[in-house]
């Protein structure tokens, strides 16, 4: 619900749920990544389970379960090996 929270407050709609943000945004590569993109991730094994806002030099923000809104690097060993595509909805 974070990222649906932030894009909400400028005016974009995006579905709640990171797997159905992921199947409605514009697809990326870990390459193609700029500033206000969504990072998705694998964290449960089956599939997107988690999202965040790409913010640029390698680092995102996301809600974490145990530590709230956090910002947090890409190349961290636990995001870089989870994570699946980006997803862009401002063009």
């Amino acid at each position: 619900a974070f990222t649906q929270a932030v894009f909400a407050s400028v005016g974009i709609e995006i579905p709640r749920r990171a797997s159905r943000q992921a199947a409605a945004a514009e697809t990326l590569s870990r390459g193609e990544l700029e500033y206000g993109d969504l990072v998705f991730f694998n964290t449960s094994g089956s599939g997107i389970s988690h999202c965040g806002i790409y913010l640029g030099n390698g680092e995102f923000v996301h809600a974490s379960s145990s530590r709230g809104v956090v910002r947090d690097l890409l190349s961290h060993p636990y995001y870089s090996s989870r994570f699946v595509q980006g997803g862009r909805f401002l063009n």
